[in-house]
């Protein structure tokens, strides 16, 4: 089921031009967005996401038919908190209450739930932006 869930993630991240026109990549180039972490040389900005929780859910003819997942997306640039917010606003207008198609499963929720206080490493001039969405599927 997450593998599933993280396919229907990246191609709903770069499926959208916009997101994909302010992280700087492109419909040939989507190596803007990352599970779980950026190759050492990525170019800045991009975004990366996990799995947080997963929490199987029964209904009386099967114990496992509903997941629901937690998933972490981090927002990285170095231009500054403004287009950092930008960057977080349109991750969000892609994910929020968000449509995913997940192969073998129907979709029930994709929620945000938290979106964190902006952080900045000095050391190496990196603006950060936590958030964490709650998505739910029932098994077809």
């Amino acid at each position: 089921m997450i593998n599933a869930v993280v396919a229907a993630i990246y191609n709903a991240l770069k499926g959208d031009l916009t997101l994909m026109a302010a992280l700087g990549g492109n419909a040939g180039n989507f190596y803007k967005v990352f599970h779980i972490v950026a190759p050492q040389d990525a170019a800045l900005p991009y975004i990366t996401y996990g799995l947080l929780t997963d929490i199987p859910m029964g209904v009386f003819g099967n114990l496992s038919a509903i997941e629901d997942a937690t998933f972490w997306f981090n927002v990285f640039s170095t231009t500054g908190q403004k287009n950092l917010g930008e960057l977080a606003g349109y991750l969000m207008d892609v994910l929020d209450d968000a449509t995913l198609t997940i192969t073998g499963y129907s979709h029930l929720v994709c929620a945000r739930e938290f979106m964190g206080n902006i952080l900045y490493d000095p050391e190496v001039g990196v603006f950060q932006i936590p958030l964490r969405y709650r998505i739910m599927v029932d098994k077809d």
